[in-house]
């Protein structure tokens, strides 16, 4: 959606589950506007591929 600097920490404002976040994106080098990406408690730690995307109905959603 957006991205930004905040004290000197790469930031960008994403759309999850219908609501906007702002989230720290300095681990990842080649973020742009439009990528999907991976997080971890708020913290984007990976870029989605296609070829990813195209796997996900492979991982199980029930944490049982």
């Amino acid at each position: 959606m957006g991205l930004n600097e905040r004290d000197s920490m790469k930031m960008a404002r994403i759309k999850i589950a219908g609501a906007i976040k702002e989230v720290s994106i300095g681990l990842l080098t080649d973020v742009r506007i439009g990528d999907r990406i991976l997080l971890c408690d708020g913290v984007a730690i990976g870029k989605v591929t296609d070829a990813v995307a195209a796997n996900e109905n492979h991982v199980s959603r029930d944490s049982r």
